[in-house]
């Protein structure tokens, strides 16, 4: 094709699954996981993070952030206390339930938190 305006981006990643679903899909085409809840879905190292209105979801990674091992970890945004951005070094800490929580961010998933917190007002 040499219309570039024809090609479908398959750029929405699906955070129960990990399959890539076109643009603006509301739900996805695997699982058929409601997609319109979900914020934004970032891939890290040792994790992946699923941001919606009410939850911050971690989906955790094994050592070498190949696949997840089936551990999630729900945070309800109203339950987070002391949410600050790390620095010099990229991270993402809250307390939460009386135990601090650290979550290390790649530059650019950093730089999407922090404009996230500006839109939405999440804390």
């Amino acid at each position: 094709m040499e219309d570039e305006d024809s090609f479908v981006s398959f750029n929405l990643i699906c955070p129960e699954c990990g399959v890539g679903n076109p643009e603006g899909s509301k739900y996805c085409l695997v699982c058929d996981r409601n997609l319109e809840e979900t914020l934004i879905f970032l891939e890290d190292d040792s994790f992946d993070l699923e941001v919606t209105k009410k939850y911050l979801i971690e989906y955790r990674k094994n050592f070498w952030g190949t696949r997840r091992t089936g551990k999630v970890m729900k945070y309800s945004w109203d339950k987070m206390v002391n949410v600050q951005f790390g620095s010099p070094v990229n991270r993402f800490i809250f307390l939460y339930a009386s135990k601090k929580v650290v979550l290390p961010l790649r530059e650019e998933n950093m730089h999407t938190m922090k404009k996230l917190f500006k839109e939405y007002e999440l804390q």
